[in-house]
């Protein structure tokens, strides 16, 4: 007789688990919705969405996407729906139909690490993205997943909840509330085409010491007239190396940016091909941490500033990045330009705030470094100056 109860008990646990009720006290599973009446209910309960793209299950752009969010999982996608925003925005929301509710369930992990991976996409470069980023929901009922990143956790939360059970109600239209449902387009940056040559370090400071541009190719002839344009317009004679250091961090800072193409989920996005290099950063005004640190390698080089580039990580280790150490005095510093460049999203900030953010990693020690998830390996000196910490 017990064992008939517990097999009688077993088979009611599964019949529910069947059901979709995952959650304790959360609605049944059963729902008359598709993903994107789903994802349509949740972004009308939040206003505080940036402008949102869509790819829905039968645009071609779909396969490019949902892989990158449930890997091999995806082929079992019977319908679907993700939202983004176009730039350096954590904002989204992603709703994904499977044929059963144990691939929906199975499909929640993936989403948390895709989360994880978007807040170290965001971390150090647009701090308030990443922490936005870390904080989304990854949320299954029934057939359905999805992930919402949104600043309202328990408004979306309740949103989605909503779409379930007999009282759900009717939801509005996604179209109404994205741009470009089903056949999404990506605003233009006007994206520059790579050049036919390579930029070279060597070759720009090997004229810069001659005086001779005669063998610099097109694109490295403009890295040296952008930088002698730039260092006569911040560099004086009198200047200590300290202060052309400073003069430096503070010139890319203002006028130059992260490539935002970088920061957007969209999978097909149109980086500048020179965004890893002083080409980019000093022709266009972009830049990825490579392009931030080996455009002030280049300054420190023709200023005569001993400096070396960093390969390293961000957020334990998940992130490539990259920064610069200076030698003043005998005395190695660090400096992280690009998160001295925080990306900011939704507001403007005042000179007070850009220059409090463009110091923060300016002539800090390695302990600094390590205390603010920059990790490195090899043979890199140890930064212990504090004489020219910025003050």
């Amino acid at each position: 007789m017990k064992k008939a109860v517990s097999a009688l008990l077993s088979l009611c646990l599964l019949l529910t688990a069947l059901a979709g009720c995952v959650e304790d006290g959360a609605p049944s599973g059963d729902t008359d919705y598709t993903a994107e009446n789903i994802a349509a209910a949740v972004i009308g309960a939040l206003p505080e969405l940036p402008e949102l793209y869509a790819v829905a299950f039968s645009d071609p752009d779909f396969d490019d996407y949902a892989p990158l969010y449930l890997g091999e999982l995806s082929e079992k996608l019977t319908g679907g729906v993700i939202c983004y925003p176009f730039g350096p925005m954590a904002s989204e929301v992603t709703v994904f139909q499977f044929s059963s509710p144990h691939d929906a369930a199975e499909a929640k992990s993936a989403l948390e690490a895709y989360r994880d991976r978007r807040a170290g996409t965001f971390f150090g470069y647009a701090p308030e993205e990443s922490a936005l980023a870390e904080a989304g929901l990854a949320l299954t009922r029934g057939r359905f997943a999805a992930l919402i990143i949104s600043y309202d956790a328990d408004a979306a939360r309740d949103a989605f909840d909503a779409c379930f059970g007999p009282d759900a109600p009717e939801p509005p239209a996604l179209g109404e509330l994205v741009t470009e449902i089903f056949s999404p387009t990506e605003p233009s940056l006007e994206p520059t085409q790579p050049q036919a040559d390579e930029y070279d370090h060597d070759a720009v400071v090997r004229a810069w010491a001659s005086g001779d541009v005669s063998g610099l190719t097109p694109k490295n002839l403009a890295v040296f007239e952008a930088c002698q344009r730039i260092l006569d317009e911040i560099v004086t004679p009198d200047m200590t190396g300290y202060q052309r250091e400073l003069a430096v961090n503070d010139w890319m800072v203002l006028n130059a940016q992260y490539d935002p193409a970088e920061l957007s989920s969209h999978p097909v996005g149109t980086p500048d091909p020179d965004n890893d290099n002083p080409y980019g950063f000093l022709t266009h005004g972009v830049g990825i941490c490579l392009g931030y640190a080996t455009t002030f390698q280049l300054f420190m080089d023709l200023l005569g500033i001993e400096c070396i580039t960093v390969r390293g990580f961000a957020y334990g280790w998940t992130e490539e990045h990259a920064w610069n150490m200076v030698r003043l005095e005998g005395d190695w510093y660090c400096v992280d330009v690009t998160w001295n460049d925080p990306v900011y999203t939704g507001w403007t900030p005042d000179e007070e705030t850009v220059f409090r953010d463009a110091h923060n990693y300016f002539n800090v020690t390695s302990a600094y470094m390590r205390d603010t998830d920059h990790q490195w390996s090899g043979d890199v000196p140890e930064a212990e100056g504090t004489k020219y910490a910025y003050r």
